[in-house]
């Protein structure tokens, strides 16, 4: 019988109001959350920050999955939980590479013939190419289709637009047509997999066509994704779009050539080796960086976190109830791709053993917010489904950690854009907390938690300063948001003064938000009956259920 919200709340309340008196009390070995929580510090997190920096700089300055920055990271990982006494596992997850065998083929065939003229990656963003095949792409062909374009294209071009970033977006008529969708705004994955849901047989992405986004680009889609998708210039999209608009029904020959290849990287998988194994705790961060630089914050911060927090449980002799699973993945930048295969391939009983899953990423951004996943998905109007019964409850406990302390939070969605993805897929709740990425910080905002008005709440987000010395310090001047919009000595004048007024701001945001995910996982680990019970029914119901998201990953790719 499903249970009513108004029954799941108040046993989420009771189970908390136990959990309080219960948090006073010692645990095993002498261990309360608030020992915990001291023995956790932002030292010992730095220290391993430290580290991922100095991989990094011995290795190009990025510790991207394809690069050996990340391949020494994991090293370091392993060899660190293995001298913490942890059972330490380095398992492969399949993050294909992608090879175009011939050059792709995209011709008008009506209401005039034009072919266009193909580029590769090695084109990107270039002027002198039409077209661009999409990474991932496979051997397909169509011979003739018409050309539909989603319903909220902007010619002119506008800022922003959300052409293709709901399903709604997709008209009856794409289903076997060649779907006509814009760049911006989404993510480039989630217009692709909102095309294909709809029923197209081809994708044509086109530039924006503002300022600098105008040309062809070489981006991803998904691994073994199965429709021919390009990328094309804003003028070519502008030229088919107007012709479907002047009632001209343009239709198109659309071939793309690729394989994807099978192609193996490490993650790490670390467990306590006490802890009732029927009851697991998962802790999931990524280890990788995006290619333009270290990824110290994102997300070098949850992975330090968690490095931490293993040492000093260890260190401790602290006896968790439940068995505790660190998780480091890979591949998190290029689409999630290590989690959900992690997730992907768990047996049945594995998933059954799983009680939830907190989610680490990014918690030492220097323009910080304090988000909390919506795990039950009533705090935000229009927003995902909720995830699956009990991440309302992880929701709760990190809302009351807070609340305790006086800090003030916001609610995020479960929009699909951490490594929370693969687990809520599976049915197992899952909740976390975030610190802020490329979005502008609010005015509303800088009332309740401080910082820049208008300035991204991380101002280094993938990019080449995401390093110690912006979490340790301030970002640079040069990377703010009021210079980047217009270079000019004045402004750069005023961003200097910016970055000087958020020195110190992201150890505030990782001693915050650690404390606060450290006390979470930890009442996890030790609370029995902490989350609802779930049937079997229940989790095959949660599992055959379609989640819907804005992006995959954090790629600002869009």
């Amino acid at each position: 019988m499903r249970r009513s919200r108004a029954a799941i709340l108040a046993t989420a309340a009771l189970t908390l109001t136990t959990a309080s008196a219960a948090d006073a009390r010692d645990h095993g070995h002498g261990v309360s959350a608030s020992k915990l929580e001291r023995s956790v510090t932002v030292r010992g997190i730095v220290k391993h920050q430290r580290a991922l920096q100095r991989i990094a700089d011995m290795n190009g300055g990025t510790r991207h999955t394809k690069t050996p920055g990340y391949t020494a990271s994991v090293a370091y990982v392993r060899e660190r939980m293995r001298r913490a006494g942890l059972d330490v596992e380095v398992t492969q997850f399949d993050m294909p590479d992608w090879h175009e065998t011939a050059l792709p083929v995209f011709q008008r065939l009506s209401p005039t013939a034009r072919t266009y003229t193909p580029g590769t990656a090695a084109d990107d963003n270039q002027p002198t190419v039409d077209y661009i095949a999409f990474e991932h792409s496979p051997t397909e062909a169509v011979a003739s289709a018409p050309v539909v374009p989603t319903n909220d294209i902007k010619i002119p071009p506008a800022e922003a637009n959300t052409s293709g970033c709901e399903p709604g977006d997709f008209p009856a008529a794409t289903s076997g047509a060649i779907s006509l969708v814009q760049r911006g705004t989404c993510g480039i994955a989630n217009k692709l997999a909102n095309a294909e849901a709809a029923g197209a047989v081809g994708v044509i992405m086109f530039n924006e066509g503002v300022p600098g986004r105008l040309n062809a680009l070489f981006r991803a889609a998904p691994p073994n994704f199965e429709i021919p998708a390009v990328t094309s210039s804003y003028a070519v999209g502008k030229e088919l779009y107007d012709a479907y608009q002047a009632g001209d029904a343009p239709t198109v020959r659309l071939e793309t050539n690729g394989v994807d290849v099978e192609h193996l990287y490490p993650q790490v998988v670390a467990e306590t080796r006490k802890g009732n194994p029927r009851h697991v705790v998962l802790a999931g961060a990524h280890l990788d960086s995006v290619p333009a630089g270290p990824g110290i914050n994102d997300d070098g911060s949850g992975s330090a976190w968690q490095l931490e927090l293993a040492e000093q449980i260890s260190k401790l002799r602290a006896k968790p109830k439940h068995k505790i699973r660190f998780l480091w993945f890979g591949g998190e930048e290029d689409g999630l791709i290590g989690s959900q295969y992690y997730a992907a391939h768990l047996t049945e009983r594995e998933v059954a053993n799983i009680d939830v899953m907190i989610d680490t990423d990014m918690i030492a951004s220097a323009n910080y917010v304090r988000y909390v996943y919506d795990g039950n998905s009533d705090d935000i109007e229009d927003g995902p489904p909720p995830g699956p019964e009990g991440s309302g409850t992880v929701e709760e406990v990190f809302k009351r950690y807070f609340h305790r302390r006086g800090m003030a939070t916001e609610p995020t969605a479960f929009d699909g854009r951490s490594d929370y993805v693969g687990f809520i897929n599976r049915g197992i709740p899952a909740g976390g907390i975030f610190a802020g990425a490329e979005a502008p910080k609010t005015a509303e905002q800088v009332a309740l938690f401080g910082g820049v008005e208008g300035e991204q709440l991380d101002p280094c987000y993938h990019e080449d300063c995401d390093t110690l010395a912006t979490v340790t310090g301030q970002p640079p001047a040069t990377t703010m948001n009021v210079y980047e919009a217009n270079p000019t000595p004045a402004n750069l004048a005023i961003a200097q003064q910016q970055a000087d007024s958020l020195q110190g701001n992201a150890l505030k945001s990782l001693r915050e938000m650690s404390g606060a995910v450290t006390h979470t996982l930890w009442y996890f680990a030790q609370t029995k009956r902490a989350l609802p019970t779930r049937t079997t029914a229940l989790r095959q119901r949660a599992q055959k259920r379609t989640y819907s998201f804005k992006q995959f990953g954090h790629s600002t790719d869009r």
